[in-house]
């Protein structure tokens, strides 16, 4: 990969966390920025394959309601708030 452009803003940042001992040069620092968010981003995609898979198997196991009115959605949003609620502290 070549140069890549930076506004002035980004590289007074980075040169900043450079001066502050938080990485060693400015390529050190894109590197360690660019793996994180590779690492980052990895894990949101594995938690939203686990989540989409946990409610894949309770739709398979019956655990799901189906809402197809504006009522249904009421009753559905009211039931979820009482639940919250019951979950408060007293006075809470």
């Amino acid at each position: 990969m070549g140069v890549i452009q930076l506004s002035d803003e980004l590289q007074h940042a980075i040169e900043r966390q450079v001066a502050e001992g938080r990485a060693a040069s400015p390529t050190a620092f894109l590197e360690e920025a660019v793996m994180r968010l590779i690492d980052e981003t990895a894990a949101e995609e594995d938690e939203l394959r686990r989540t989409i898979e946990a409610g894949s198997a309770d739709i398979d196991a019956g655990r799901h309601r189906t809402v197809a009115t504006p009522d249904d959605e009421r009753r559905l949003l009211d039931e979820m708030m009482a639940r919250l609620r019951s979950r408060l502290p007293a006075g809470g």
